[in-house]
């Protein structure tokens, strides 16, 4: 019995190297061989062209040519990663690396969200411009040689608040008030109030003890 084997369509491929010579709405209009080309960028070829860039064109025949690569370009011109709609970079079983000579630029319109287990950054020095900032923790532990705080208004709220130092020195220009059901201040040798007027009231009952009481 013969079996008839059904006979493929006849193709005359296209394969050719030109020059870039406008870009309009994707379409791209490419220099060959004395012609004019129109094609599309291929899906595969994710650098963006440019005019002047000397570029692969290929399809089946003359009605379905793509642009699939970027030969040629002249140098210290920019080269651009594009895609139409989202773009995932995934590596299954390695790392992901991004490595820049000089300056790494992380830009969206709309947002920018880092999703981790850990995260950690290491910086010689860094400048940050916020706008408003939100924090919202468990636990916040920092370990700094000197910290200096420029603020109109500093607002601290906190069920327990503690603070230990080897010496701390305090300037009011104007007004310190303190407000607490309980004041409790006690030093191991010297307590000094001074004041060009001075006044210790009490509601109730004002107690002054001491081995020795000097007023003068």
């Amino acid at each position: 019995m013969l079996v008839t084997r059904p006979q493929l369509p006849a193709y005359d491929p296209i394969q050719l190297v030109g020059q870039v010579l406008s870009i309009d709405n994707g379409i791209c209009t490419v220099h060959c061989d004395g012609a004019n080309w129109h094609c599309t960028r291929a899906l595969s070829c994710l650098v963006e062209p440019q005019i002047g860039d000397e570029v692969l064109i290929s399809g089946p025949d003359r009605d379905r040519v793509f642009l699939l690569a970027i030969i040629a370009r002249p140098e210290n011109t920019t080269v651009t990663l594009s895609v139409t709609g989202d773009m995932a970079i995934r590596s299954e079983a390695g790392a992901v690396s991004v490595h820049s000579a000089k300056l790494t630029h992380i830009h969206s319109d709309q947002a920018v969200k880092l999703t981790a287990p850990s995260h950690e950054q290491e910086n010689d020095s860094a400048i940050m411009k916020i706008g408003q900032m939100n924090y919202l923790g468990k636990k916040l532990d920092a370990v700094v040689g000197s910290t200096d705080f420029f603020s109109n208004v500093i607002g601290l709220m906190s069920d327990s608040f503690k603070s230990v130092a080897r010496l701390c020195f305090r300037h009011v220009k104007e007004v310190d008030h303190v407000r607490a059901q309980t004041i409790d201040y006690e030093a191991e040798k010297l307590t000094r109030v001074h004041g060009g007027y001075t006044t210790l009231t009490a509601q109730e009952v004002m107690k002054i003890n001491g081995d020795q009481i000097h007023m003068s």
